[in-house]
C-alpha cells in the first residue's frame, strides 16, 4: 500500500515537472505569429478547412492531412488561433516529456526520469520546436506507442498480450503517420521488436505472421481512411501526388548547404549524443543483451529514428525533432547517476561537474546563442500586425504572399488567388518541378488575372530562389502595381504592393513584360 502510494506520488510529481518545465521553456513564445513558417501555414490551412477548403485541391502541400485536421480542431477553440495552437503544442510537448519520464523509470531513478523529460523540452527549443512543428505533435503518439511496445518486450507476458499491446501501438503509429510520414521508421522498429517478443513468448511463425499483418493493417488504417475519402470525392490523384509522388520530384540542395545543416544538427545535439554514446558503451554486467533490457530497447529506437533522419536527406534543423524522444530517454540512466560527471582541465587542475549540470549549462548556453538570433531573423508580432493592418485597409480582392509570412492570410482573411499559397512552392527553385504545376505559368496566371489585388514581396530573395517566377512577378509589379507599405521583418524588408489601373496599360503591358521575362529565363 505504501509502495503503491509512493509510486503514484512519483508519477504525479513527474507530470507536474513536465508541465512546469514545458510552460517555463515555451510560454515566452506565446502570441508570436512567426515562430516558424511551417506552422503559420498549418494554422492558416486549418482555418480554411473550417470554411470548406480541401487540402491538396484548394490548398496544396505534401504534408499528411492529419496535421491540417489537427490545426482545424485547434481553430475550434476560438480566438485568433495563435495563442491557442501554441498552448496546445505546449501540452503535447509536456505529455511527451511525461511519457519519456515514465519509460525512463524502468531503468533509472526519479531524478534521471525527470531530467530526461526536461532535457527533451529544452532541446525542442534548440531544434526549432518552440511552436507547433509537426514532430511536437506526433512525438506524443510515437512516444505512447513506444511505451506500449517497451512494456510488451520488457515484461513477462503471453504472446496474446504482446498482440494486444502491439495493436494499440500500431494504431498510434498510424495516427502519427497522418501527421508526418517520417514516423514510419520508428513504426518499423516497433513492429520488429514486437515480432521478436512474440517469438520469445512461444508464438508460432504462422501466428507471428498473422500478428504482423494485423499490426501493419492498423498502422495503415488512418492513411487508408484518408485515401478512401479522397477517392470518394473524386480527388484521389491529387492526394496521391501530394503525399507520395511529389517528394521524389524535388530538386537537390547544394552539398554545401547540406553539410552546414548536418554540422548544425551535430553541434546542437552533441551533448545528448555523447551521453547516449556513453550509455551504449557502458558495461553490460548483470544486464540482458537484447530488447528485454529497456536500455537496449531505447537505443534501438534511437537508431531507428536516426535512420529516418538520414534517409530523408534534407537535414533541416527541425527534422531532428523526432530523434529527441528516444535520445533523451537514452540519457536517463546517466542523468540519474549522481556519480556521472564530466571532467575538464583548468589551470588549477582537473574539475568535475555532474552530467545533469553539464547538460543544463550546454543546453541553456546553446539556447542563448541561437534562439534570439533565430527570432530576430524571423521578425516579431508588431511588424507582422502592421503589415496585416495595411493590407486589410487596402484590400479589394485576393492577396498573394509571394515572399513573406503565410500567417498574413489568416490575419487578413484575404481570399486565395492560387492553391499554391505556401510561398516556397512558387518562389523556390528546389520546388519548381515538385508542386504539380509549372510555378512560372502559375505566377503569370495570378499576376495577369487581376485577382491578386495585393502582393507581398521582399527587398531581396532567399538563396536558391526560382529566377523565372521572380522575374515574372517583378515585371508585373513594375507594370501594374505600386508599393504602399514597407517594413523590416526579421532580416529582410517586406513590401506591400497594391494593384492600380492605368487606362488600358496594365493588362497588355504587364503581359508583355511577363512574357519577355519568361522567354529570357527559358532561353538562358
Amino acid at each position: 500500500m505504501i509502495l503503491a502510494l509512493a509510486r503514484r506520488h512519483r508519477v504525479a510529481a513527474l507530470l507536474l515537472v513536465a508541465l512546469a518545465a514545458a510552460f517555463a521553456t515555451r510560454a515566452w513564445f506565446f502570441g508570436d505569429p512567426v515562430i516558424q513558417i511551417d506552422e503559420e501555414f498549418y494554422l492558416m490551412t486549418g482555418d480554411r478547412l473550417l470554411h470548406g477548403a480541401i487540402p491538396y485541391v484548394d490548398i496544396w502541400d505534401r504534408k499528411p492531412v492529419g496535421i491540417f485536421l489537427l490545426y482545424a480542431g485547434i481553430r475550434l477553440l476560438g480566438g485568433e488561433g495563435i495563442y491557442q495552437y501554441q498552448v496546445v503544442a505546449t501540452l503535447f510537448a509536456a505529455a511527451t516529456a511525461f511519457l519519456i519520464s515514465l519509460m525512463a523509470l524502468r531503468f533509472s531513478n526519479g531524478r534521471g526520469a525527470a531530467l530526461a523529460g526536461a532535457a527533451y523540452l529544452l532541446w525542442l527549443l534548440l531544434f526549432d520546436g518552440a511552436g507547433g512543428q509537426t514532430p511536437v505533435f506526433y512525438n506524443l503518439f510515437v512516444a505512447a506507442a513506444g511505451a506500449l511496445v517497451m512494456h510488451a518486450v520488457v515484461e513477462e507476458t503471453s504472446h496474446r498480450r504482446v498482440f494486444d499491446f502491439g495493436a494499440g501501438a500500431m494504431l498510434l503509429i498510424g495516427i502519427a503517420l497522418q501527421v508526418k510520414y517520417s514516423a514510419l521508421f520508428e513504426g518499423i522498429f516497433f513492429g520488429l521488436a514486437l515480432m521478436w517478443k512474440a517469438r520469445r513468448t512461444g508464438a508460432s511463425y504462422a501466428a507471428i505472421a498473422g500478428y504482423a499483418l494485423t499490426w501493419v493493417g492498423l498502422a495503415l488504417l488512418p492513411t487508408i481512411a484518408a485515401i478512401a475519402w479522397y477517392a470518394r470525392i473524386g480527388h484521389l490523384d491529387a492526394f496521391l501526388y501530394a503525399n507520395f509522388e511529389s517528394i521524389f520530384q524535388r530538386g537537390k540542395w547544394p552539398v554545401r548547404d547540406l553539410a552546414e545543416r548536418i554540422g548544425s544538427i551535430v553541434g546542437l545535439s552533441l551533448p545528448l549524443l555523447l551521453c547516449a554514446y556513453v550509455e551504449w558503451r557502458s558495461p553490460d554486467r548483470g544486464r540482458a543483451r537484447d530488447l528485454s533490457d529497456p536500455r537496449r530497447f531505447a537505443l534501438g529506437w534511437l537508431a531507428a529514428s536516426i535512420v529516418g533522419l538520414l534517409l530523408f536527406g534534407t537535414y533541416f534543423t527541425h527534422y531532428f525533432l523526432p530523434v529527441l524522444a528516444p535520445l533523451t530517454l537514452c540519457c536517463a540512466a546517466l542523468l540519474g547517476d549522481r556519480r556521472a560527471a564530466v571532467a575538464f582541465s583548468t589551470a588549477s587542475g582537473e574539475r568535475r561537474i555532474s552530467l545533469a549540470m553539464f547538460l543544463a549549462i550546454t543546453g541553456l548556453a546553446l539556447g542563448a546563442l541561437i534562439i534570439p538570433k533565430r527570432l530576430k531573423n524571423r521578425g516579431h508580432d508588431p511588424e507582422v500586425r502592421a503589415v496585416a493592418s495595411v493590407i486589410k485597409a487596402n484590400l479589394h480582392g485576393c492577396m498573394l504572399v509571394f515572399d513573406g509570412e503565410p500567417i498574413l492570410y489568416l490575419l487578413t482573411q484575404a481570399c486565395l488567388p492560387t492553391s499554391r499559397v505556401f510561398p516556397n512552392h512558387l518562389n523556390d527553385g528546389v520546388e519548381a518541378n515538385a508542386v504539380g504545376l509549372d510555378p512560372k505559368a502559375e505566377v503569370r496566371r495570378i499576376m495577369l488575372s487581376g485577382r491578386a489585388d495585393i502582393v507581398v514581396g521582399s527587398d531581396r530573395p532567399d538563396p536558391g530562389y526560382n529566377a523565372g517566377s521572380l522575374a515574372i512577378v517583378r515585371s508585373a509589379l513594375a507594370a501594374d502595381y505600386r508599393p504602399i507599405f514597407k517594413i523590416k521583418i526579421g532580416s529582410r524588408e517586406r513590401i506591400v504592393y497594391k494593384r492600380v489601373e492605368r487606362n488600358g496599360y496594365p493588362r497588355d503591358a504587364a503581359e508583355a513584360a511577363a512574357q519577355r521575362a519568361t522567354d529570357h529565363r527559358t532561353i538562358s
